[in-house]
């Protein structure tokens, strides 16, 4: 579940219309009655709020209704801000306070939105909490069954803390670093080189042992130059091609504490005139992490949200107006 990226009003429309274990539908007067909180909603969310979080994640969708259909909206004003409103009041909402999760605001998008002016789909996005099980504010635990949410039993609450004894360990930071590197020699064309680094962090209570990091990149974007750097850093294994794609892994040396963060590899990506349409549209790196027994955690970046990709773009395509 990749929800890095912000939610628009057409990822809405495109969702399955039914309601399941990661996925929970609620109309707009479920939060709000003519422009005030609407009656019991801290009791209500905070159910929702510690089954999503004591099971494997979800999202909550407040503004659709049963039938997965967008009703209009809440009014993004309550309590001033509707969406910082609800980022201040979701941590406490069970115990132990909540300390990941995401509120995503999706606005009108234009004429013929079924978004009313002045009103927004909430989405709260709760991953899988290191810290469950997390007690609701009427003294219950909860948890997702058959796409509702359901008091947990004495062994489900057994399975949850079970859980809590595996390591997390997740992508803190993957960024660029340094300058990037103009490379004009080439008979086929100038070309810059990217340079990034991939740091972690161990969110669990666990001692990570074991931590491998692999790294998938799309094919176009992995130059000669990079493929050589590559090959010739300790760092990594020996990279593996497939249709498309590029991949490369590195085994952390030493163990990582809880909370510890560490950086774990480098690499580079080159940007020139046969993959700037791709880098554009898209183009996406995708890291899979290995701690232990536990299951990996996923997460992947667009190299075009970083500055210095778009400006080398800009500056190719310069260049390619000037001598073209």
């Amino acid at each position: 579940m990749d929800d890095s990226r912000a939610w628009t009003e057409a990822m809405l429309e495109a969702l399955p219309p039914t309601e399941h274990d990661f996925q929970e539908f609620k109309g707009s007067a479920w939060l709000e009655d003519e422009g005030l909180v609407a009656d019991g909603l801290h009791a209500r969310l905070s159910k929702q709020v510690s089954a999503f979080a004591n099971g494997a994640g979800g999202r909550l969708f407040i503004g659709i209704d049963d039938r997965g259909a967008v009703d209009g909206g809440v009014v993004t004003t309550l309590k001033t801000d509707t969406r910082s409103w609800l980022e201040d009041v979701i941590p406490g909402l069970v115990e132990p306070r909540l300390g990941r999760f995401n509120v995503f605001e999706v606005g009108r998008s234009g004429p013929g939105s079924a978004i009313g002016e002045g009103r927004a789909v909430y989405v709260i996005v709760i991953p899988p909490s290191t810290d469950a099980p997390h007690m609701a504010i009427d003294h219950r635990y909860y948890m997702r069954t058959a796409g509702k949410s359901r008091p947990m039993g004495h062994v489900h609450i057994q399975d949850v803390l079970r859980r809590s004894q595996q390591p997390t360990v997740e992508v803190v930071r993957l960024a660029p670093y340094g300058e990037p590197e103009v490379v004009d020699d080439d008979p086929r064309g100038p070309k810059t080189l990217v340079h990034f680094r991939v740091f972690v962090a161990n969110r669990g209570r666990t001692l990570a042992r074991h931590v491998g990091v692999e790294l998938v990149m799309p094919r176009p974007i992995v130059s000669r130059e990079v493929r050589q750097r590559i090959r010739a850093s300790p760092e990594f294994t020996p990279l593996t091609q497939t249709p498309g794609a590029i991949t490369v892994f590195r085994y952390h040396p030493a163990p990582i504490f809880p909370s510890q963060e560490v950086y774990v590899l480098h690499c580079w990506i080159a940007v020139h005139s046969g993959n700037i349409e791709l880098i554009r549209g898209g183009a996406r790196l995708v890291w899979r992490v290995y701690a232990d027994d536990a299951v990996p955690s996923t997460g992947s970046v667009e190299p075009w949200s970083w500055s210095v990709v778009r400006h080398a773009v800009i500056a190719l395509e310069a260049q390619q107006k000037l001598f073209g």
